[in-house]
């Protein structure tokens, strides 16, 4: 809990993961919680590669980036936050070059970062990060992903995007053998009680709406984020599983201001 302007805000969060219709999970993801100074950092990352290189890449990310985290200042965000992308980028590449098992392994990863009253954001790939206030959306990120290029083109619709060949097609990760060029947004968002956040990997937003989330709003008032949490991931897996067998992993961050 921490104040601003003259307001006392608390942040809240709740975490679930799902490994939905695969052999394993390689979603990851990480908090680092400071209430006393007002300083946290949240990261989730979704693997890519298999005999279980997308696991390893995805811990790689939320470990680097949330040990990246300690040089983060209000002063310095756009730097640090691209410093922590690239090392997380560094480090995936680094351990693939070294064990053939692990050949091409590659991550998405979004990370939110809140200092005060302030919160900053990057991601690469399309791993997600969703802003409400009063539930009403707010902000949501880009995808680094051919369908997300296709859409901005207005070659394809929103609806066909959700079943489109290419969807898992991405074009920005951790550990791609290009150069790293993360979104990075350091000009900062000035919270309210009563934002949330959300932090996701592809296997929810797939099945996200705006009315699920103004419904979570709704929820929120008698009910515990990590409960929210639990109950999102809880009906997207129900949806998902009678989408196909084999559905995607799901996690999902839900961060609260109040």
């Amino acid at each position: 809990m921490w104040s601003a302007k003259g307001k006392t805000l608390r942040i809240e969060y709740g975490i679930k993961t799902h490994m939905g219709g695969r052999s394993e999970n390689q979603d990851n993801w990480n908090a680092v919680i400071d209430e006393q100074n007002g300083r946290y950092c949240f990261v989730v990352a979704d693997g890519l590669g298999g005999h279980k290189g997308g696991q390893i890449a995805s811990q790689i990310a939320v470990n680097t980036v949330t040990d990246c985290f300690a040089s983060i200042n209000a002063d310095n965000v756009s730097a640090e936050l691209t410093n922590a992308m690239q090392a997380a980028h560094n480090a995936i590449r680094q351990r693939s070059n070294t064990d053939d098992r692990l050949r091409n392994m590659q991550s998405t990863c979004v990370v939110a970062v809140i200092l005060g009253e302030r919160m900053f954001w990057a991601y690469v790939g399309d791993s997600r990060i969703y802003v409400y206030r009063q539930g009403l959306p707010l902000y949501q990120s880009k995808d680094h992903s051919v369908v997300q290029l296709l859409l901005d083109m207005g070659e394809i619709t929103a609806e066909a995007a959700k079943d489109h060949p290419d969807r898992n097609r991405v074009l920005k990760t951790l550990g791609m053998p290009d150069e790293l060029r993360p979104a990075i947004h350091a000009d900062g968002l000035t919270l309210q009680s009563g934002d949330y956040i959300l932090l996701c990997t592809d296997g929810l937003w797939q099945y996200l709406t705006d009315s699920d989330m103004y419904n979570l709003h709704l929820r929120y008032a008698n009910t515990s984020v990590q409960k929210i949490t639990e109950a999102m991931v809880r009906d997207v897996a129900k949806t998902a599983q009678r989408t196909k067998e084999n559905y995607d992993n799901i996690t999902a961050q839900l961060i609260m201001v109040t």
